[in-house]
């Protein structure tokens, strides 16, 4: 936010004070909008504390003082769109995403780099819906929950797309070994080899930082190794790229700003994604190749 907005409304500090000096909650709803929840600034506050849970917290509060009601119904239509609860019985379920789902090629490829002793296969129902409320702070029904998580409580893996997916699902299914999809594929030497110097790699952020003690080695290695550019600030904390989720919604921030901030100067010959979303924005801002991950495997 403040990289686009240069105005400290716009930052965790902003809303602090702001709450603190008794602002209502409509005052501070565009800040609240605007906020990625990225999850880098929960890396970097001094206090420890939860700034994107706080974030999703006052959304909550903001949408039961009225704030936004269309941005609500909106998503609370897609929730109650009806879904099935039959169990699926593989080991290995992947929550591609919708954006993902929409280049079958690519999925092919990222189901069979995933598959290990047994195959693994797709979930009947990813959880967009869900995942976006989550974001945005919005309650899920029981109903609604329970059909999304019954058909997932046999798996003994999930690889999952969407970084707040994963968050919620580590309380949701805690006996269930859970992984996002980039950092996995990221991990498979058959894929990585692939990589060079002059390629600039996009880790998927909510993810990354959701686990950042353990990732950013694993990154700083496959950078040393490979040469490439990777979407880290000085601080080794990712750089999103405003694209999917809320932010396509309901626009508040440029996906295209974003997209040209992390190109900027650099020399790079491919833009290499974790995140099928991040690549539909990086597409829209160079005329470099974009590809997934899962896509170097033949190359």
């Amino acid at each position: 936010m403040w990289q686009q907005r240069r105005d400290v409304q716009f930052s965790p500090q902003g809303i602090a004070k702001a709450l603190q000096h008794n602002a209502m909650h409509d005052e501070i709803a565009p800040a609240l909008f605007s906020c990625l929840l990225c999850g880098a600034c929960d890396l970097l506050c001094p206090e420890n504390i939860d700034i994107t849970g706080m974030i999703t917290a006052l959304r909550k509060e903001a949408f039961l003082q009225g704030a936004n009601a269309a941005l609500k119904e909106n998503i609370q239509a897609q929730l109650a769109q009806p879904t099935s609860d039959i169990k699926i019985e593989e080991n290995t379920i992947v929550l591609a995403g919708e954006a993902l789902r929409a280049t079958p090629t690519t999925l092919e490829k990222v189901l069979t780099l995933l598959s290990g002793e047994t195959s693994a296969v797709l979930a009947m129902d990813d959880g967009d819906d869900i995942a976006l409320a989550l974001e945005a702070g919005i309650e899920i029904s029981d109903h609604r929950l329970h059909a999304f998580l019954e058909p997932l409580q046999g798996a003994k893996r999930l690889y999952i797309s969407n970084g707040h997916l994963l968050k919620q699902l580590r309380h949701w299914l805690p006996a269930t070994e859970l992984f996002a999809i980039g950092h996995s594929l990221s991990q498979l030497e058959a894929v990585t080899r692939k990589l060079n110097k002059n390629d600039l790699y996009v880790i998927e952020p909510r993810g990354y930082h959701l686990d950042h003690k353990q990732k950013v080695t694993h990154y700083d290695k496959l950078r040393h190794q490979h040469g490439c550019h990777i979407n880290l600030d000085l601080q080794r904390n990712a750089i999103p790229t405003a694209a999917g989720g809320l932010n396509a919604l309901q626009p508040q921030l440029d996906s295209a700003a974003q997209g040209r901030w992390i190109l900027s100067g650099r020399d790079v010959q491919r833009i290499i994604v974790e995140c099928a979303e991040d690549g539909r924005a990086m597409s829209q801002v160079s005329k470099l190749p974009v590809l997934h991950i899962a896509d170097l495997m033949e190359r």
